[in-house]
């Protein structure tokens, strides 16, 4: 009888042990990524000096405050780098071009956005990464003419051809006017 009490007391310690290892092996995942996320916290962030200097480097930021001088800024720092949002309306068609430049401390890299909207036409266009500086300087996104405008065979009452908007959508943002009329820069004309 002492022989079986040994036994049975050696059997609940091996299955105490063993539900405590798989208790601290479930757990051990949870534990790690509280370390991480309390380190995260431990390493200093960029001033927002040393990452004003890491935008104003981009070509894109560069070509942006260049051609529009009188634009909207945003700054958003965080614990892994931070963001800034320049952007510039056309406040009579409510047209928009905004440029988001987000720098990541972790890898280094600087990412570029640079999205368009025509609210006329309801077109929207966003460029990411190195043709971003090129979509700035060579694309009029505020005129409210639309990005995939193009001048047609039609030429006006002074012999001039009529800018008529064209594209692969276009089509399907053309509302119904009704018969003898024109849709133009966002108006039912009639002919």
């Amino acid at each position: 009888m002492e022989r079986l009490t040994k036994i049975a007391t050696v059997l609940g310690m091996a299955i105490a042990l063993s539900v405590f290892i798989l208790f601290v092996i479930s757990i051990m995942p949870h534990i790690v990524d509280q370390i991480n996320n309390r380190w995260d916290e431990v390493t200093l962030p960029m001033s927002e000096e040393e990452l004003m200097k890491k935008f104003h480097a981009a070509e894109s930021y560069q070509a942006f405050i260049e051609k529009y001088p009188d634009h909207g800024r945003y700054v958003d720092l965080d614990s892994n780098g931070g963001r800034l949002e320049l952007q510039v309306m056309n406040f009579e068609t409510f047209d928009t071009l905004r440029l988001e430049l987000r720098y990541y401390q972790n890898d280094g890299q600087l990412r570029e956005e640079v999205s368009c909207q025509n609210q006329i036409l309801d077109q929207y266009q966003q460029i990411r990464g190195s043709l971003s500086s090129q979509f700035i300087e060579n694309v009029d996104c505020l005129s409210g003419e639309g990005l995939n405008a193009a001048p047609s065979m039609l030429p006006d009452e002074n012999g001039n051809l009529v800018s008529e908007p064209s594209g692969p959508y276009i089509d399907a943002h053309i509302p119904e006017c009704g018969e003898d009329t024109t849709f133009r820069n966002g108006v039912c004309i009639v002919n």
